[in-house]
């Protein structure tokens, strides 16, 4: 996508209030600086606090139940390592379980460490389902493993993100952003859990494909569940943008966007090194579909401070503003639709856009 069609980002209307309005930044804007802070701030800050989290366990499978060794951890070169030891961040320990009724062994666990904030944000199927820590399904979206990962992130929210919080504004972007994020590790833990009661409570041999026999411990982080939500309502938004793939392959958005949507679903099914993180990509994706064709469901997603279904509550959330101009009629959606098919998104204008916004707003109502 070229510079021009990046237009709506420097002209996105401005919300009167809430968390987009800060210091004049929308909502998109916030996602790409707090990405970046958390990683910086979990890499630098944090780097030599680092804290073992569980990766992965292998016990006995008569056995169900296994306590930690009360001892030090061993290295993988099977050096003891105590307890209280300041160890590098992605250092692997491992730790041997116990029976504490007869002493014997009855596993061991692979322990990874990480910075604070990614042992306490990170998503797995044991900490979030298990463990019932909920604030997961939330807080997974803002870590990343890598530079790499992290990079190609910022870039799906740099091309897409503004186009689709114009569309639905910033409060109702947040919701949605967040939502396709939830469903992403909701689709992951289903795959997931799943998988491993087949494989272990069950003793099943089943290599169904698209299951997740993974670890439960196995952390998931990342922002593309969100993402992949968010691309979805631009191929509805703008279905016939022109986007550049890899900079150099032009393509419609449409046809961009479902690419990528068929390639995690058959990494998914083949049971690539990332099948878990490509789970978690379709899940957000399906949410991306449904929830830009249900806008009005995402009115009550911050409903813990106000009931937006009072009228004078609801009222203003819907209200922008442009909510006192009169919505065009067909005729001139119409218009700026061929405008968009014949010239691309970069052409309209912004009284086009938000004319184009508040008409397709109007016909979802009808």
């Amino acid at each position: 996508m070229g510079i021009a069609d990046r237009e709506y980002i420097r002209n996105a209307p401005r919300s009167s209030g809430g968390i987009a309005s800060l210091r004049g930044w929308s909502f998109n804007t916030w996602l790409i600086v707090i990405n970046i802070a958390v990683f910086l701030i979990g890499g630098i800050f944090f780097s030599g606090a680092g804290i073992p989290v569980v990766f992965k366990q292998t016990i006995d499978p008569q056995y169900t139940g296994g306590q930690a060794y009360p001892g030090p951890m061993l290295s993988a070169s099977g050096m003891e390592i105590p307890d209280n030891a300041k160890l590098p961040l992605g250092a692997a320990v491992t730790r041997r379980l116990f029976d504490p009724a007869t002493s014997r062994p009855v596993g061991v666990e692979v322990l990874i460490v990480q910075d604070p904030l990614t042992a306490y944000g990170h998503f797995s199927t044991a900490k979030a389902f298990g463990g019932f820590e909920v604030w997961r399904f939330i807080t997974f979206q803002f870590l990343h493993a890598g530079v790499t990962h992290l990079a190609f992130n910022i870039m799906g929210l740099w091309f897409v993100g503004g186009l689709v919080e114009q569309y639905l504004g910033a409060r109702r972007y947040a919701a949605f952003y967040l939502v396709c994020g939830i469903c992403g590790a909701l689709m992951y833990l289903a795959l997931n859990l799943i998988g491993y009661v087949l494989k272990y409570p069950m003793g099943s041999s089943l290599n169904i494909p698209g299951l997740l026999f993974d670890d439960r411990h196995t952390p998931l982080v990342g922002a593309s569940a969100g993402i992949f939500g968010v691309m979805l309502a631009a191929a509805f938004i703008a279905p016939r943008a022109t986007v550049s793939i890899m900079g150099i392959i032009p393509m419609q958005m449409r046809t961009a966007v479902y690419l990528f949507v068929g390639i995690a679903a058959i990494s998914l099914l083949i049971g690539t090194n990332n099948a878990g993180g490509e789970a978690a990509h379709l899940g957000g994706a399906i949410a991306g579909f449904y929830f830009i064709r249900h806008t009005h469901l995402l009115r009550d997603f911050f409903d813990v401070f106000n009931d937006s279904r009072r009228k004078g509550v609801r009222a203003k959330a819907d209200s922008g503003p442009d909510s006192s101009r009169p919505t065009p009629n067909d005729a001139e959606i119409d218009r700026i639709l061929t405008k968009v098919k014949e010239s691309g998104l970069h052409s309209l204008n912004d009284g086009e856009r938000t004319a184009l916004r508040r008409g397709t707003e109007s016909r979802r109502r009808r």
